[in-house]
């Protein structure tokens, strides 16, 4: 088989109702020459039964899972689809987002004029019209960067202040993720895809451009907002920055020193919201 140019991992778990659309959104790119892998982790709906439909029609699809079909968290079923992946490129989607038409296309394009770039990202809108609710309306993200070439640490600083300025479904040269290592899968759902980028952004140097290519759905039942729902949130973003204090000291004391007063603002503010949570449940 040849080998293809880019690389889609779709992870999903119980996503049987957002599910083909993700997969529709890969299968209408213009760029043909892909290779889709969807990661099942540990679903009990539909999902198998869906994306063994779309592989059975199109042969760049497959379906892949864990050991015994368990379930193993956000990253490690990333990672799942990285080791599998053949594509010089590879791009991640969650089994609720999709992409625009153009975004393989797009961003290999761009890594391919920006060759000291190691991965692309760009910002996504925030859509909320999916649900055909009256006054819902979208959002474009704002990076709060111009677009070119970011050396480290690159949109760090801004998604530190801003955790809604973070990127979803980065381009990344597969050789860089895999010196990476891949996703840190101690982290299962909550900031997994910072720690991937903080990792990445620290380390080296990514592109960044303004066209929007991805749409972030927004609904009750997404990640984020159940994590919003049971108070996992704060516990989650402090456990974060601690992880991010921890990787910059390991690059270098001078990103580490640079980062420093970003970092001990947040967790200062974290402390803050910890405890008026601790004194509205006294």
């Amino acid at each position: 088989m040849s080998i293809p140019r880019a690389t889609v991992v779709v992870i999903v778990l119980d996503g049987e109702r957002f599910l083909d659309e993700a997969i529709e959104s890969v299968v209408s790119q213009s760029m043909v020459d892909w290779e889709l892998f969807i990661v099942d982790d540990g679903s009990r709906d539909r999902t198998a039964e869906i994306a063994e439909r779309h592989a059975g029609r199109d042969s760049r699809i497959s379906l892949l899972a864990h050991p015994r079909r368990a379930n193993r968290g956000m990253s490690a079923s990333r990672n799942l689809g990285l080791r599998a992946a053949r594509g010089e490129y590879v791009v991640f989607l969650d089994h609720d987002d999709a992409f625009e038409p153009a975004k393989l296309e797009r961003l290999a394009t761009l890594l391919e004029a920006t060759p000291d770039a190691m991965a692309a990202v760009g910002p996504n809108l925030r859509w909320r019209s999916w649900s055909g609710a009256a006054g819902d309306s979208d959002l474009v993200q704002d990076l709060g960067v111009e677009s070119g070439l970011l050396a480290p640490p690159g949109l760090i600083p801004k998604f530190l202040s801003r955790p809604d300025a973070t990127p979803l479904g980065p381009m990344v040269r597969r050789k860089a993720a895999l010196q990476l290592g891949g996703y840190d899968e101690a982290f299962r759902s909550m900031y997994e895809d910072q720690a991937f980028l903080s990792r990445l952004m620290l380390r080296m140097p990514v592109v960044a451009t303004d066209e929007v290519l991805h749409r972030y759905r927004l609904h009750e039942d997404s990640c984020v907002a159940r994590a919003h729902r049971s108070g996992r949130r704060l516990a989650a973003r402090r456990r974060f920055l601690h992880w991010l204090r921890g990787e910059a000291r390991q690059v270098s004391d001078e990103l580490a020193s640079h980062l420093a007063p970003a970092l001990e603002l947040e967790l200062e503010a974290t402390r803050g919201w910890a405890l008026r949570l601790a004194q509205r449940t006294m």
